[in-house]
């Protein structure tokens, strides 16, 4: 896929999801409140955190298609990333708002209050929810693997994260409208048990993303395939030094290599132009070198 394509292929993709968190953040803080649902409106604050990294996301794919200039030798890939992190980071604060909203009415309840009983509408705005927000993931997910991105492969999770978060109050709901009584407290328990959920996919998203851009190395397993096509090209002798990063979705490496001292510069500089293009064949895609 073309370098100017593939951006415009996430930007396209990104903005179906923000239209449909829109709609469902306002679908279902009006469930949420006409219905009396404290997971439904903890679920609305989680569409609302959707629409609004949709927004970051969107931005940071604009920015990171533009080409390499005097500034930026690596391109501005790393833009990508740091979108995938602010979606981290987002989640990571929609966790800990949907685990404080549900703490706080189980404690009422503890207490004595007696919660109010959700309405049939908060339970129809979950169930169009999790239908919704599961395709989303799919849909994302799929055209994520196909131009290689953190950010939208984050995102997609996003759409998941939701999703999870729309059956857990659904489950919720529909307990506390079918049983009643004491089990109305289901409602905010799910809240709760959904916020750590949405923590754990936000801790593995900010965790990946913050390590590309502090420059962490690539895994063994990708170093050891590096090394294995360099040795396979022919003319070298040996490598040393080996450094990698990821920069969006390409691989940069540096690496040193010894060739036969009899060579003169010309057929040294052929070498290492043959390992460059071996290793740019693979599907990781383009990768900057320094040989």
């Amino acid at each position: 896929m073309e370098y100017e394509e593939r951006f415009e292929k996430a930007v396209q993709v990104t903005g179906v999801g923000l239209l449909v968190n829109l709609g469902l953040t306002l679908f279902k803080l009006f469930a949420g409140i006409l219905g009396s649902s404290a997971a439904m409106v903890a679920d609305a604050v989680h569409s609302l955190s959707d629409f609004l990294t949709d927004i970051v996301v969107i931005f940071g794919f604009k920015v990171a298609k533009k080409p390499v200039d005097k500034s930026h030798n690596y391109g501005h890939g790393k833009i990508e990333t740091l979108s995938a992190s602010l979606v981290g980071l987002m989640l990571l604060i929609v966790a800990g708002q949907i685990l404080f909203y549900g703490l706080r009415k189980i404690l009422l309840f503890v207490e004595g209050e007696n919660l109010e009983q959700p309405a049939l509408i908060a339970l129809y705005a979950a169930l169009l929810s999790v239908i919704l927000k599961e395709l989303m993931y799919h849909y994302t997910i799929l055209e994520s693997r196909k131009i290689n991105s953190m950010a939208l492969t984050a995102n997609a999770w996003h759409h998941r994260s939701d999703a999870f978060s729309s059956l857990c109050t659904m489950i919720g709901i529909g307990a506390a409208i079918f049983l009643g009584g004491k089990w109305v407290v289901l409602d905010p328990l799910m809240a709760v048990f959904l916020s750590f959920i949405i923590l754990k996919v936000a801790l593995k998203i900010f965790r990946s993303s913050i390590n590309e851009l502090i420059e962490a190395s690539l895994d063994e397993e990708t170093e050891g395939k590096i090394r294995q096509i360099i040795q396979n090209t022919e003319g070298v002798k040996a490598l040393s030094n080996l450094k990698t990063r990821r920069i969006g979705n390409n691989i940069a490496v540096d690496i040193r290599i010894k060739v036969d001292s009899a060579l003169d510069i010309g057929e040294a500089n052929r070498i290492s132009i043959h390992v460059e293009h071996n290793l740019k064949k693979k599907p990781s895609g383009p990768i900057p070198m320094s040989l």
